[in-house]
């Protein structure tokens, strides 16, 4: 059975470290940017890989009363 990696711990609010950790936190991202061992996906695209493909933008809809 797998279990979420944060199981059993409080979620981390990021504004809880300080700002050494987070400088060297954004660095090393920086860093794996740079050796390209992540790669970058557009918005659009992970939406969709997400929630599905989109089934065009939702508008409200307004009952009209009878006049």
């Amino acid at each position: 059975m797998t279990s979420h990696s944060f199981a059993g711990r409080p979620p981390r609010i990021l504004t809880d470290a300080d700002e050494v950790t987070l400088g060297k936190a954004v660095k090393r991202r920086l860093a794996e940017l740079d050796r390209g061992e992540v790669e970058l996906i557009p918005a659009d695209q992970v939406l969709q890989e997400v929630f599905g493909p989109s089934t065009g933008p939702e508008k409200p809809t307004r009952a009209r009363r009878p006049r």
